[in-house]
């Protein structure tokens, strides 16, 4: 039996600044699931780059249900860019509108701002896809 795949770029290549200045509520952005197999299992990779000061890391929702975090790199270099990866069930995903969330972190000494600002791209929904 053929396994069928899809995927679906959230965010493609442009950089998305979440913390004080843009986004100071959570990135939210719409993106499709058509064709999607509800018994089947879906990720979605992100690259990210910032979370260099903070103690927590960034919820991350699909249709308001929390599906995982993108990971603080407290320590790091605030310019290099990682890749993260958050699976899901397919039965997480909507055929049709899904919406992705991802939540902010604070910045515990408050220099620069209440929130660590970082920065995502490339974000893209890979999905198991009904035959």
């Amino acid at each position: 039996m053929p396994v069928l795949s899809d995927f679906n770029t959230i965010v493609g290549d442009e950089n998305i600044l979440i913390g004080d200045d843009s986004y100071e509520n959570g990135f939210t952005r719409d993106f499709d699931a058509g064709g999607r197999d509800a018994g089947g299992t879906a990720f979605i990779s992100f690259m990210v780059k910032g979370m260099t000061v903070t103690d927590d890391n960034a919820d991350v929702f699909v249709n308001d249900q929390k599906i995982g975090v993108l990971f603080k790199n407290k320590g790091g270099d605030p310019e290099h860019w990682q890749t993260q990866t958050v699976s899901l069930g397919g039965s997480s995903l909507i055929k049709g509108k899904n919406v992705l969330r991802v939540g902010v972190v604070h910045n515990p000494s408050g220099a620069g701002g209440d929130l660590d600002d970082f920065t995502i791209r490339n974000v893209i929904c890979h999905f198991h896809q009904s035959a």
